[in-house]
């Protein structure tokens, strides 16, 4: 019997894999987390909220099934060879950038996941649990970095991926009504803080709830050295900028001080999958998402 590790990113969508599973009688035998902080958490990392869902929520339930909980953390599993991602992308004047390769999960997350399970697991063949909603089929079959399914060095560990929301057909809202529904605190959104796919409210948040966090990360991107071309380069500016219609409108965006500026107004979309005239949130944040 292959062992079953759930990839587990600390947000709303693995944690209702993790109470479905639980519910549906098929635990799996390990959940990881991998933590892309320093150990004194003094470089910007997750959201405070991620570390207080795992630490009050996940933990303990996780005892309570006999569930193991592993951290993957820097002092065991460095990020290459620095003590944070951030500080990985500050050593070399690096900003996280959207895209298909999005460097910033392979280096902080694949790459270190890959490694322990194959100093765990070695020569086995590990069925990994990732949490890819229902209706992401086409992101589960193509992006990169949601694992290889390659055959490992000599003496690794084997890995076969596996989608249980897909295969039960939980998109977002669902995975939100099951946690309600079950009386736990809804995490919101899991992401480091700063994540080129959040939100501009995402980032109007952290600009007004970590202010001293965010200006480091606003140095950080202003310290970026310009392209061979000339250009400077944002972290915004990275992710394709569409329209309320959904048209691709460029790639452009200012810098993070500048970006923040304005009224955010988010896009209600319904929910393809249940049929909801509204999809549930994404939005990132220190707490947890409203239980009314």
């Amino acid at each position: 019997m292959s062992p079953k590790v759930l990839s587990y990113g600390a947000g709303l969508d693995s944690f209702a894999m993790l109470l479905a599973a639980i519910e549906r009688g098929e635990k799996p035998d390990v959940v990881c987390f991998i933590d892309v902080a320093d150990p004194d958490h003094a470089d910007p990392d997750e959201w405070p909220g991620t570390y207080r869902h795992l630490r009050e929520v996940v933990e303990p339930l996780c005892r309570r099934e006999g569930i193991e909980f592993v951290v993957i953390d820097s002092t065991s599993y460095p990020v290459r060879d620095a003590r944070s991602l951030f500080a990985w992308l500050e050593a070399r004047k690096q900003i996280p950038v959207a895209g298909p390769a999005r460097i910033c999960t392979r280096v902080a997350k694949v790459e270190r996941f890959e490694r322990w399970m194959s100093d765990r697991f070695a020569g086995e063949t590990v069925e990994v649990w990732i949490g890819f909603e229902k209706g992401e089929e086409k992101r589960a079959a193509n992006d990169p970095n949601a694992g290889t399914n390659r055959k490992p060095k000599p003496g690794g560990a084997v890995r076969k991926n596996r989608f249980p929301l897909i295969e039960w057909d939980m998109c977002r809202c669902r995975c939100e009504a099951l946690v309600r529904r079950l009386g736990y605190p809804v995490p919101r959104k899991s992401a480091c803080t700063f994540c080129p796919y959040g939100s501009k409210g995402d980032w109007q948040t952290f600009a007004r709830e970590l202010p001293d966090v965010f200006a480091r990360v606003a140095r950080l991107e202003a310290d970026k050295p310009p392209t061979s071309s000339g250009k400077k380069l944002s972290i915004m500016g990275y992710r394709a900028i569409k329209d309320r219609d959904g048209n691709h409108t460029g790639y452009k965006a200012p810098p993070l001080p500048e970006y923040i500026k304005g009224t955010y107004k988010p896009m209600d979309k319904p929910c393809k999958v249940c049929g909801a005239a509204v999809r549930a949130t994404k939005a990132t944040a220190c707490g947890y998402l409203d239980n009314a």
